[in-house]
């Protein structure tokens, strides 16, 4: 049976779907550990990740995906090579279909192709992140049909409105679970005084972000004072974090709303039933749902679970190819 590797090289994690074994063999954070003298790859993914903040001065820890866009095509070849000579595919050809945002650069695309060269494969198909997605939890994403599909991951949100197995509109809007962690660093940095790593900030957002009124919780966070330069930690509310959401939800709300007003009469009227479906992982961060449902007035759902639609999308797709 032919191989094709479905690959979504994310900010946060890189997830590998192997249409021969039909399931996901590969999901961990996008992440290479090297030694800054020779260069060598000492881990990959969670090992890699796991250190990040703790690693000594002889080790860097690279992330070569930013905003859901190649950073670095050297360094994606490497992570991918390392993270494909597990599945032990030994001299097998095999394809690849990369997902990238939708209405994505050329630059982008050009450096998605290279890294697929230099894996050897034997031939490339990209395609976006919300189309794939919607093909996976869709239910009716081959038929004349709306389905109206809004990726959120690390690097941003991916829309889309497919019907009959293709995108009619897409866009993409940089806002995504790095940027909820940044505003509460920003936040913590300036009002508390209180400098935090990136692993610090993600801790808050699991434990009290949320977009609900009536969610009422606490969390202590530990960083460096930025006036002493000594240890210290405060108390942050989920009153607090949902102030500094808001904002970039309230954008996220219209730029969706903004591609609503490019769709089709025939095709908007299946949204009053079908709605806007919410895959990736940030959609997961508790009271968005409610929230886009209040501001763009159509059902919103919520992918169960939301991090398994990307790979459910590929097997369809990878399936669809294959019938044809």
């Amino acid at each position: 049976m032919k191989e094709i590797l479905g690959i979504d090289l994310g900010s946060e994690n890189t997830t590998i779907y192997s249409s021969s074994q039909r399931e996901v063999v590969f999901r961990e954070p996008t992440c290479l550990a090297m030694e800054r003298g020779t260069k060598q790859i000492r881990e990959i993914g969670y090992l890699a990740d796991s250190i990040q903040g703790k690693a000594p001065y002889s080790y860097r820890l690279v992330y070569p995906v930013q905003n859901g866009l190649i950073q670095d095509v050297d360094q994606c070849v490497l992570f991918l090579e390392r993270a494909l000579s597990r599945l032990n595919l030994g001299r097998k050809s095999f394809s690849v279909l990369f997902t990238c945002p939708s209405k994505t650069s050329a630059v982008n695309r050009n450096a998605l192709v290279e890294i697929g060269r230099r894996l050897f494969a034997k031939e490339i198909f990209l395609e976006s992140q919300a189309k794939i997605s919607a093909l996976g939890i869709g239910d009716h994403a081959y038929a004349p049909y709306a389905t109206f599909v809004c990726d959120i991951g690390a690097g941003g949100a991916d829309i889309a409105l497919v019907s009959m197995g293709d995108i009619v509109v897409s866009d993409h809007v940089p806002i995504g679970g790095r940027l909820f962690d940044e505003e509460i660093r920003r936040y913590l940095r300036i009002k508390q005084h209180l400098y935090v790593g990136r692993k610090g900030a993600e801790y808050v957002k699991l434990r009290v972000g949320t977009l609900d009124d009536k969610e009422s919780r606490l969390v202590e966070v530990s960083g460096r004072d930025t006036i002493t330069n000594l240890p210290s930690s405060v108390i942050l509310s989920s009153h607090e974090v949902k102030k500094l959401f808001e904002p970039l939800c309230e954008r996220l709300a219209l730029k969706i709303s903004d591609l609503l007003s490019l769709v089709p009469p025939e095709l908007v009227s299946d949204l009053t039933t079908s709605g806007l479906l919410l895959t990736g992982g940030t959609s997961a961060l508790l009271g968005l749902r409610e929230f886009l449902e209040k501001n763009l007035t159509i059902p919103v759902r919520l992918a169960n679970p939301p991090m398994d639609a990307i790979a459910a999308g590929f097997q369809s797709y990878i399936d669809n190819r294959k019938e044809r």
